[in-house]
């Protein structure tokens, strides 16, 4: 036998389907502590033209390129003390006291392990800038609305959160604490990365650290400059977020 409906019912239930798709999507997309960053292009590096970049970091910042990710999720906050202290005992730098403060003086060993402890992993390097650029590719300004640097915070770091998020949703990727990636450091890798996917080089001495700190000033704290330091290295303005995938 069959069953006519009516062209309301119809209706009605392409939008209740419709409806599900968006909710199951949502669902997909939202993990606690954590924002989604969306498959697709972005423009990696800093443009040829960009009155901050420091011309000793020109041959590393340079040339912009256009890069594409798969989706991926990355922590909103820096990984902070007391969450730290919660997966191994640490002894806290006295610039960043306070269990909201993020964690620092990790080595890069200790912050891929402890991602891993918590299914997570190391960003890659670009998925970091991809994530602080916030999908646009403009500076952020006033700078003070987003950031802790010298102008605001030289003594020490500020608890994680306090500041404006960006377009994903994400905080103090700039200032506060630089944070380690995934990538080994290469001065010039944007001259042959591949576009798709980049993971940095096979091999290397020094690993990517992203996104200035609080002692520095402004031009040194924007998101396509890139530091370094050897994977052993402890450093009280150094700490990290995790990432996960989809």
């Amino acid at each position: 036998m069959l069953v006519r409906l009516s062209t309301v019912a119809v209706a009605a239930l392409l939008t209740l389907a419709s409806a599900a798709r968006v909710c199951a999507a949502d669902a997909v997309k939202q993990r606690p502590g954590m924002a989604y960053v969306p498959a697709g292009e972005f423009q990696m590096g800093s443009r040829a033209d960009d009155p901050k970049v420091f011309d000793h970091e020109r041959d590393s910042e340079q040339p912009q390129h256009t890069v594409k990710l798969k989706a991926f999720y990355i922590d909103t906050t820096e990984v902070t003390n007391k969450q730290y202290e919660t997966y191994k005992g640490h002894a806290r730098d006295e610039n960043s006291l306070c269990d909201d403060c993020p964690v620092t003086q990790v080595t890069w060993f200790d912050a891929k392990a402890y991602c891993e402890s918590q299914k997570k992993r190391l960003p890659t390097e670009a998925e970091w800038e991809k994530a602080a650029k916030g999908g646009k590719d403009e500076t952020f300004e006033p700078l003070d609305d987003y950031a802790w640097f010298n102008a605001n915070s030289i003594k020490s770091t500020k608890p994680v959160g306090q500041k404006k998020a960006n377009g994903y949703g994400i905080h103090d990727m700039l200032g506060n604490v630089r944070e380690w990636t995934n990538d080994w450091f290469d001065q010039g890798w944007y001259k042959k990365s591949p576009s798709e996917d980049p993971k940095g080089p096979d091999t290397g001495e020094r690993k990517v650290e992203r996104g200035g700190a609080f002692f520095l000033p402004a031009r040194s704290v924007t998101t396509t400059i890139r530091y370094n330091h050897p994977p052993t290295f402890r450093l009280y303005f150094l700490g990290f977020r995790c990432a996960q995938d989809p």
